[in-house]
């Protein structure tokens, strides 16, 4: 007569230490290549912005914020509005004041639509132009870096941590 045993495969209980210790070191990796596609927003620019970074773990979420609170960055990412202006001839205190505005030609550092800078700044041996009037001085277009770097990491981030569970996985020996 034969004789069939069956014994049962039990796996050990998943550690969840060993996955926040995985999900928080990926999420740490990638703040730090979110703060690296920030910073390549503002690579030739002469003074730039600090940005921080945060992680957050728990059992139902991963939050990863990357900021700053540099105020010419916000007014690059956000653009502003242009204000006319207008020559006076009238300085402080009654004395007389410019009879023109000075306007000299720059090339933008950064475009709408992109993350990386170029080099730009003022052009050297550009014509300089004199004018009573400047409709819209002071206007920059949104270049909404937030918004496209969002948009970058929002393809790459699923599966960067379906990476971490899995190597999590396999760690403690769940993996198939």
């Amino acid at each position: 007569m034969i004789s069939v045993y069956f014994e049962p495969i039990i796996p050990e209980p998943f550690n969840e230490g060993l996955l926040s210790l995985f999900m928080v070191n990926e999420g740490r990796k990638i703040a730090n290549e979110i703060e690296r596609d920030f910073k390549r927003t503002v690579a030739t620019w002469k003074t730039k912005p600090k940005f921080t970074k945060e992680v957050h773990f728990s059992k139902s979420e991963l939050l990863i914020e990357v900021s700053t609170d540099d105020e010419n960055y916000r007014r690059v990412s956000e653009g502003t509005a242009g204000k006319p202006r207008v020559a006076r001839g009238v300085g402080p205190f009654g004395t007389s004041g410019a009879k023109a505005l000075t306007i000299i030609p720059y090339i933008p550092k950064t475009v709408p639509g992109k993350i990386d800078a170029r080099s730009g700044g003022d052009v050297e041996g550009g014509p300089i132009i004199f004018r009573r009037y400047a409709l819209n001085a002071g206007k920059i277009k949104p270049r909404d870096f937030d918004f496209f770097i969002q948009e970058l990491w929002d393809k790459k981030f699923a599966a960067r941590l379906q990476k971490a569970l899995d190597a999590a996985a396999a760690k403690s020996g769940i993996a198939f």
